[in-house]
């Protein structure tokens, strides 16, 4: 029994608002998600992969461009002879009204909807199987009691899902590695998570979450990109491949001690050694005791970073240098304040409900000291 090649792909999002990003920004990375299956269709064609699997959520809603749709289907029909299969996800169930169904896609593209099924493909002594979403929440396991027609041949499958404990459930397919086992798999092609999983295994089977090709957000950093390599029984030797035109990066800077927006520029210049920070995209947290009268605007901070970063948040975590306990004494309305303050934080287990607090001692004393207070 020979090798099968395939490419694993997964949750590409085609349309997402990019809700973080304002304006032209935004279009963008809509721009830049169509050219990464670009570069996808590419690896496909140089790499004379026999079958592309794309597991679920290949597009973000039911509000898609024309001129995205037009994009993909003429990309599909670059590799006419690469065999691609689709099944939809949450974000892209399978409906009368879907993309799915309305749109005529090229002979090479096969879309599966919400029953699981099969495709033979003799040359290859292969099975394809599949099974999509049929509304954004599906509680019933698709897999559940799923098994191959036949052991001998080379059977994989392409399903959206989330792989869970015994007895745990889920709105999004629940997955068991006791049915991934019984399934009679060679490789499951799993989407949903947006983060390679490692070439996992339960009994004989394979399985892999590809993550997403490009991030689309500041929750999803690093490295994104797909799978490629060969199948075969007993074996599979499939790798990561980076495929991603930009990362999201999350970096903190302390700038302890700076009290100038040009000494603040040159620290984040120095700490962020990313020779990509042109193209890449990066939320920026500041931290540290500052001056009290050093009020950071963050879009000052930004416009001074734009020739630097191709696209930069700032987040202000810093907190003004103060002798808080000596404060606290005071006989003063800011001395109150400081005290309650201090009252509140220590009496405050978890870390998030304290940097609440410490934010809102920060803007407390702005408030007090300067009468300016900055809430971005």
């Amino acid at each position: 029994m020979g090798k099968i090649k395939i490419l694993h792909c997964a949750d590409f999002h085609f349309d997402t608002p990019f809700r973080e990003l304002a304006g032209a920004a935004a279009e963008k990375r809509k721009e830049d998600l169509r050219e990464t299956f670009g570069r996808v269709i590419q690896i496909a064609k140089e790499e004379e992969v026999d079958v592309m699997l794309i597991s679920g959520d290949f597009f973000d809603n039911e509000r898609v461009m024309k001129t995205t749709l037009d994009h993909i289907i003429k990309k599909f029909e670059e590799i006419s002879n690469v065999r691609v299969f689709i099944s939809p996800g949450n974000h892209d169930p399978y409906t009368p009204k879907s993309y799915y169904h309305l749109v005529q896609w090229p002979e090479n593209v096969h879309i599966f909807d919400s029953h699981a099924t099969g495709i033979a493909i003799p040359d290859l002594n292969l099975w394809v199987y599949g099974a999509g979403f049929s509304k954004s929440h599906e509680k019933q396991a698709l897999l559940q009691g799923f098994q191959v027609e036949d052991r001998t041949m080379m059977n994989i499958m392409v399903l959206h899902g989330e792989v869970v404990s015994e007895g745990q459930g889920s709105d999004y397919n629940p997955i068991t590695q006791k049915s991934i086992s019984e399934s009679g798999l060679d490789y499951l092609a799993l989407g949903h998570k947006h983060s390679f999983s490692g070439i996992m295994k339960a009994g004989e089977t394979f399985w892999a979450y590809s993550g997403n090709p490009e991030g689309r957000g500041f929750d999803e950093t690093g490295s994104k990109g797909v799978l490629l390599g060969t199948l075969e029984k007993g074996r599979c030797d499939l790798h990561f491949q980076e495929i991603c035109k930009r990362r999201y990066m999350t970096v903190k800077v302390d700038i302890e001690g700076l009290d100038t927006y040009e000494e603040v520029t040159e620290k984040i210049k120095e700490q962020v050694i990313d020779p990509e920070r042109a193209e890449n995209l990066y939320k920026i947290i500041l931290t540290g005791e500052i001056k009290e009268d050093f009020t950071i605007h963050t879009e000052v901070l930004r416009e001074k970073l734009s020739s630097t970063f191709y696209s930069v948040k700032l987040v202000d975590e810093t907190s003004p240098w103060l002798d808080y306990e000596g404060l606290a004494n005071e006989f003063s309305l800011r001395g109150i304040f400081i005290r309650n303050m201090l009252e509140k934080l220590e009496a405050t287990p978890d870390e998030e409900g304290k940097k609440q607090i410490r934010r809102g001692l920060k803007l407390g004393i702005q408030a007090l000291g300067t009468g300016e207070v900055i809430i971005e």
